[in-house]
């Protein structure tokens, strides 16, 4: 395979789609190196890596992966107005990690729907845009649903408060590193899309612990996580976008979910329809 040097010889998802699987193929063969795919993705511009989902992802302006605005373009399906630039868009979008990321959205605005239908209180941790708040409080009337965000990144919260900002009223955005915040609020519902497939094991159970500690007796705590046993997108985010995840089978969620105190039979696992994302259920 010859490097790609201009944008403009990728003009179609086809193109696309060969120019990365032969990528992947020749690293996963040794054949080429990390190092080498990243002089690779530079050759593409400057003005591609500004202005495409996968340009951001690669530049990690907020200085992570995974950042509020790249999960708030996948939520919205962001394409670029450019038509060559667009069409990387749409191969991006097309993969099973985006749609995936779009589907536990929806899962989320099922199960909080159904949960706090009478009212109650629930804490988002790592609550990114936020979107997926908009969207349940826009679709559902919840006028006795109060919510309260935490999020370290001070612009993903300044983001998020834009956004909602016709119900402020009903949400409290905290900025801070999830390890240090404590809270006396018991909640009815705690909801992390995101967050904890970052960290090991160890960690996860930590957390957990944590938050064990913030629900009301009967009270539900879900955790997203990706699924080990099944992310075809798994090669395309760490080799393009050093998107690293730890990545984790149902029976290992369900083994941590019992490691940090809760009851086997107040445990389950839930899966969004790519099977791609993994929801580890607990019930106080």
């Amino acid at each position: 395979m010859q490097p790609v040097e201009n944008i403009q010889e990728l003009n179609s998802i086809k193109d696309i789609e060969k120019f990365v699987n032969d990528i992947l193929y020749l690293h996963a063969t040794g054949k080429v190196a990390k190092n080498q795919i990243d002089s690779i993705v530079a050759l593409l511009g400057k003005d591609f890596l500004d202005n495409t989902i996968q340009g951001h992802g690669y530049t990690k302006p907020f200085g992570y992966a995974g950042d509020f605005k790249i999960i708030d373009d996948i939520y919205t399906c962001k394409r670029s107005n450019n038509p060559v630039y667009k069409a990387w868009d749409e191969f991006f979008h097309q993969q099973s990690a985006p749609i995936a990321v779009r589907n536990r959205k929806t899962y989320f605005k099922e199960k909080a729907s159904k949960a706090l239908k009478e009212g109650g209180n629930l804490l988002n941790i790592a609550s990114g845009p936020a979107r997926d708040l908009l969207e349940l409080l826009q679709e559902h009337n919840l006028p006795k649903v109060k919510f309260t965000c935490v999020d370290m990144d001070e612009n993903a919260i300044s983001y998020a408060k834009r956004l909602n900002a016709n119900y402020l009223e009903q949400i409290n955005f905290i900025k801070t590193n999830v390890f240090r915040f404590n809270t006396s609020q018991k909640f009815d519902m705690i909801w992390s899309a995101g967050f904890f497939d970052y960290f090991d094991d160890d960690a996860f159970v930590f957390l957990l612990k944590r938050c064990k500690k913030w629900l009301k007796p009967k009270g539900e705590m879900i955790i997203g996580n990706f699924n080990e046993s099944w992310n075809p997108s798994r090669p395309y985010m760490e080799i393009f976008s050093d998107w690293y995840l730890h990545h984790r089978t149902a029976t290992k969620l369900f083994a941590l979910g019992k490691k940090a105190g809760f009851n086997a039979h107040k445990i389950y696992i839930g899966r969004e329809p790519e099977n791609v994302n993994l929801f580890l259920h607990l019930i106080n």
